[in-house]
């Protein structure tokens, strides 16, 4: 088993996409045994907020609760602390290439084992569309899970 320690995920304001990636993918893990740490971020200085309640209530939908997250905007220390980096879009992958051009190297898709498509950001849109991008993020973080050898327990 590879698995890479910790991680983070990052999206534009840390309150939709990249922290529902982090709760459910830790969620996975500690039903697997497996000690772990993941974390997330924002690209956008938004610090402080909490999820919006349609993403709370569809997160609890997929048994994720995230009521006690607060956003927080990424810092250069994060960057260097994650050993493995996972971004909603190809856009914000080539932004950290930027800004931290070292860390490319731990920077992927949390879309690239399902063929790297943009994880559209649900961000003021109505439950169905938040259904459809929790889905879609609970399918992208089990097939990391599996590629990191860990198995799916349910």
């Amino acid at each position: 088993m590879i698995l890479p320690s910790p991680i983070m995920m990052i999206c534009a304001g840390n309150m939709c996409r990249s922290p529902f990636a982090e709760y459910y993918m830790r969620a996975r893990l500690e039903k697997a045994g497996i000690e772990h740490e993941c974390f997330s971020r924002g690209l956008l200085a938004m610090p402080g907020r909490k999820v919006p309640s349609t993403a709370q209530r569809i997160g609890l939908e997929f048994g994720v609760d995230m009521s006690t997250h607060i956003s927080q905007t990424l810092l250069a220390p994060d960057v260097d602390r994650a050993a493995m980096i996972m971004v909603m879009e190809a856009g914000q992958r080539q932004h950290l290439s930027k800004i931290r051009p070292a860390s490319i190297g731990k920077v992927f898709l949390l879309s690239q084992p399902m063929g790297g498509k943009t994880i559209r950001d649900p961000m003021g849109k109505d439950d169905e569309y938040f259904r459809k991008v929790y889905g879609e993020i609970t399918t992208m973080v089990d097939a990391w899970i599996q590629r990191f050898g860990v198995p799916l327990v349910d």
